[in-house]
């Protein structure tokens, strides 16, 4: 047999149920691969050696073994290709990287000198969303940068607290999903090339998802919208507004005085940094990222000249590599840092990714048990196909997939959770029911951040709390409503979607 059967969906489920239960990704990635692992032995060898080598099996399944394409060998977990190895590498420096431009300071002097731009109301709130939208090598930076520039701000000019931290909630996340050179590529990337079979570059395959990202497409609109008082008031943003204008709740100038004082301390926590500090080292990385996308990826198309032998892992660690030397250059010639600071701030960076990385080697590992057929894995891709051909209608995936990964990460409290259960099911419909798999790629992408920004126990959400300092609960039933809005919305995008392509 190629597949268990309906068996072949229990490792995903169990992963899903406990993920839902106990709030905990690791644990319930590590679950669905045991239980994948342990069916696997139980077919080759029985279940009393299932049980004796179960954690050994699960464990050698995140170890893996190379693909073998002349052996029929699929391949498994951490060593399954070049690409894994390259991708670990891509995430510990991206972090090594945000964590030396967040430590220069460079963030806070370039919302200084934005808010110095600042005009009116409006002005504050268009300014909130450009930072926010600026920084996207991390969601946690972006909404604790911008959020520490704009309190007083917001403070003097009686605007409310829970709408910053809508507005650093409503950019900070949405534009790492949207952007192939954010904070989560490496992630985004990996599920793409190991769902969606035509992909096998990682930032080719997130932007082929960027036309279908509806839900972080619509937010982001509504968040401009909203900030150039196109879009009002209303529902308990409205209240919490009336508050604020009338001096409830709002700081006093003692208070904020004590604001701008906490805020400087933070920005000499972090060094004192200049834009360019932040700017230059950012500037150059992505610059040569988007020179070499748009040599391999373009110019190529139209002019006969060769493509660099670059990968997408492979430009993104050449791009952020020399970001790195760039941002070490300048810091250690103008002695922000001293050399030694300098590497202790690329090891603390490095550190903060750690999570992450074990993160996604259990998410590849658990959709290459899934996807692969017996024995190398339960087939539970090839049992999806078997079932759905024919039978369930392709028009009305996408939306299904946008609803039903929305419910799991409001549930969850986490994107990247319900990315890495969700992924490998919904593509694997939508190829079943000859569908777009991009568009199912995008649902899920978009149904794991709507849910995430939803959800009280989401970590960017809290964050963005702190960012603003306001009651979390207040922040989350002020933002809701606009949530909902741009849920329906792609609800809706996405079921035409699904009927026109």
């Amino acid at each position: 047999m190629d597949h268990f059967g309906i068996f072949s969906l229990l490792p995903s489920i169990l992963a899903l149920a406990l993920a839902i239960w106990s709030k905990r990704v690791v644990p319930s990635l590590l679950a669905g691969i045991l239980i994948g692992t342990m069916m696997m032995d139980i077919q080759n060898n029985g279940v009393i050696h299932a049980i004796i080598f179960s954690i050994i099996n699960m464990f050698g399944a995140i170890a893996g073994h190379p693909a073998d394409p002349e052996a029929g060998i699929r391949g498994m977990g951490l060593v399954k290709g070049a690409g894994r190895a390259e991708l670990i590498i891509v995430v510990f420096l991206l972090g090594a990287f945000i964590g030396v431009l967040n430590k220069s300071g460079g963030a806070y002097a370039f919302g200084k000198w934005l808010s110095k731009k600042v005009r009116g109301e409006k002005g504050a709130q268009l300014s909130t969303a450009v930072m926010g939208s600026s920084l996207f090598t991390s969601a946690y930076f972006s909404s604790l940068a911008t959020g520490t520039v704009f309190r007083p701000i917001y403070d003097r000019m009686n605007i409310s607290r829970a709408k910053l931290a809508f507005f650093l909630d409503s950019t900070s996340s949405p534009i790492n999903v949207l952007v192939p050179i954010s904070g989560w590529v490496a992630f985004m990337g990996a599920l793409m090339v190991d769902n969606i079979p035509s992909v096998e570059d990682p930032i080719m395959g997130i932007a082929k998802t960027v036309p279908y990202n509806f839900y972080n497409i619509v937010i982001l609109i509504i968040v401009y919208l909203y900030a150039a008082g196109k879009i009002k008031d209303f529902g308990p943003m409205k209240r919490a507004e009336e508050r604020a204008k009338k001096g409830i709740n709002a700081q006093s100038e003692i208070a904020a005085a004590k604001e701008e004082n906490n805020q400087s301390s933070s920005e000499k926590s972090s060094l004192n940094g200049t834009v360019s500090d932040m700017v230059l080292p950012l500037g150059v990385s992505v610059a040569i990222l988007v020179f070499l996308g748009l040599w391999n990826y373009t110019v190529t198309n139209f002019v006969d000249v060769p493509t660099v032998p670059l990968n997408g892992n492979k430009m993104l660690i050449l791009s952020f590599s020399i970001g790195i030397v760039i941002a070490f250059i300048k810091y250690t010639s103008k002695k922000l840092m001293s050399a030694h600071e300098f590497l202790d701030e690329l090891f603390e960076g490095s550190k903060t990714v750690i999570l992450g990385g074990v993160i996604i080697i259990l998410a590849v590992t658990l959709g290459d048990i899934m996807r692969a057929g017996a024995p190398e894995g339960i087939g539970t891709a090839l049992y999806i196909k078997e079932v759905a051909a024919g039978v369930i209608p392709n028009s009305i995936i996408p939306v299904a997939i946008f609803i039903i990964s929305g419910f799991v990460a409001f549930s969850m409290g986490t994107s990247f959770g319900t990315w890495a259960i969700m992924m490998p099911i919904g593509v694997s419909l939508m190829i079943a029911t000859g569908g777009d798999p991009f568009l199912a790629a995008a649902a899920v992408l978009s149904g794991g951040a709507f849910g995430d920004h939803s959800s009280p126990i989401s970590d960017t959400s809290i964050m963005s709390s702190v960012g603003a300092d306001v009651e979390h609960m207040e922040h989350i039933n002020t933002q809701l409503p606009y949530a909902l809005m741009a849920a329906g919305i792609a609800s809706v995008l996405f079921l035409i979607s699904g009927f026109v392509f």
